[in-house]
């Protein structure tokens, strides 16, 4: 009997932050295939509007750590790549946003956790530009934060765990329409 087939959305629907990681560093091996992924996304009107600077140093990931509300994390991490990014608005933020997501795919997918990370103030990012040598045309808005999962640490308080329903987050051709409309269901 053939075992069944992989369901092929199941990495997109559990891809997790992770924020406690194990001492073991990442191979560089697999940072340049991360990066490779990161060179390959998409961005609007292809601009390609970032430079991504990886850290592997453990005091200067420390050092990002401080740096926002939501940095803390960084000062576990084996790795940790800054996007900094060229412009501003809308486009910008989206290309950011796409680019972190798609290296935390490829990062799972190489059994790798990652996490992301927000320089929340004009004057964090200047601190990550003045630590990393970021010239002042590019923001470092964000980090991806980098290791293997340390699976014995719990990753999010429990408030934080779980999805709402469906019928809580969409509705179907009018807000506030919550039934589904006749669709042919796929077999298997």
């Amino acid at each position: 009997m053939a075992s069944p087939a992989p369901d092929p959305l199941a990495a997109l629907r559990n891809l997790r932050q992770s924020r406690r990681f194990l001492p073991t560093p990442v191979p560089q091996d697999d940072l340049v295939q991360l990066l490779e992924v990161a060179r390959w996304t998409g961005s609007a009107k292809n601009t390609q509007p970032w430079h991504l600077v990886v850290v592997t140093d453990r005091e200067t990931n420390a050092a990002l750590a401080g740096y926002g509300d939501f940095t803390a994390f960084l000062e576990g991490v084996a790795a940790s790549i800054v996007v900094a990014v060229e412009g501003e608005g809308r486009s910008v933020a989206y290309d950011d946003g796409r680019l972190q997501e798609r290296v935390m795919l490829a990062a799972d997918a190489l059994g790798i956790g990652s996490g992301t990370a927000w320089f929340s103030s004009p004057e964090t990012r200047q601190q990550v530009r003045e630590l990393l040598g970021i010239p002042a045309h590019l923001e470092p808005w964000s980090a991806i934060g980098l290791g293997y999962t340390d699976t014995s640490q719990a990753q999010a308080s429990p408030q934080l765990s779980g999805r709402k329903p469906i019928e809580e987050i969409a509705s179907w051709g009018r807000y506030g329409t919550s039934a589904a409309p006749d669709a042919p269901r796929r077999a298997g």
